[in-house]
């Protein structure tokens, strides 16, 4: 896997070239680059498969650069030391990050999941896809409220692009989850069910069960028992553990 490195800060640079060297050996680093001018001459260059990108650049940052581009060819591993509210930003568009100071494991988790990308049968839909992502990235983080309107999941054939207000409610099993959505298929994503809670505004809503996450602004008839039965608006019926109980009451007394 060809990648080059575009950060100004050299030390960022040296430590993630050396990170990459010693725990990342599918990698190969073809350049690394101290602005954005240089990245744009060094992806025309090189044509690689993956950037580590910085955000926070003088003169041209990221993004900026990004916006030169025709088209993205490329998987991108955002680096950055942003606040909280836009890493969540970068998380509900499903976007590669890594908080800087780089963490191993966490660098290796991404290039892992990059190589799983690059491997993807249907190449055509997926580019067309990454637009959309990196679209949806920068909207988000130009929003100026907590909440975010689409969230993106990465399924076998790409990026699932839905509105949050649609789903309905999440079913956990095992290292999958089924997404439920208003007026659709559900999807199926090879995730755990706390994957895609980290990406959902946590006021809109709540885990009934370990195994069941669900919208409240879903919900039609609360079954009074043990623990509880929730109707849902589509009809289906989801147990509630009995501690999540009292406060799945409070939240729809509200």
């Amino acid at each position: 896997m060809k990648a080059i490195i575009i950060d100004d800060e050299q030390h960022c640079i040296d430590s993630l070239l050396i990170m990459v060297e010693k725990y990342c050996p599918e990698v190969s680093i073809a350049e690394s680059c101290l602005n954005g001018f240089c990245g744009l001459g060094s992806i025309e260059r090189h044509r690689p498969d993956l950037v580590f990108l910085d955000i926070a650049m003088p003169k041209m940052n990221g993004f900026d650069m990004l916006s030169q581009l025709e088209e993205v060819c490329f998987e991108i591993i955002f680096t950055t030391a942003y606040d909280n509210y836009a890493i969540q930003a970068f998380k509900v568009s499903a976007v590669d990050y890594l908080l800087k100071p780089i963490d191993r494991n966490k660098l290796i988790q991404a290039v892992r999941m990059v190589a799983d990308r690059i491997k993807l049968k249907n190449q055509a839909y997926y580019q067309q896809s990454r637009t959309e992502q990196l679209q949806m990235l920068l909207e988000n983080l130009r929003h100026n409220t907590r909440d975010f309107p689409k969230l993106a999941l990465p399924t076998m054939q790409g990026l699932e692009i839905i509105s949050e207000e649609d789903i309905l409610y999440l079913a956990g099993e095992s290292n999958y989850v089924h997404v439920f959505i208003r007026n659709t298929k559900p999807l199926m994503l090879a995730k755990t069910i706390k994957y895609v809670e980290e990406r959902l505004h946590t006021s809109h809503f709540f885990r009934i069960h370990h195994s069941y996450l669900i919208n409240i602004r879903e919900v039609r008839k609360y079954i009074r028992g043990d623990g509880g039965i929730v109707e849902m608006s589509d009809g289906k019926q989801l147990p509630v553990a009995k501690n999540r109980k009292s406060a799945l009451l409070s939240i729809l007394k509200a």
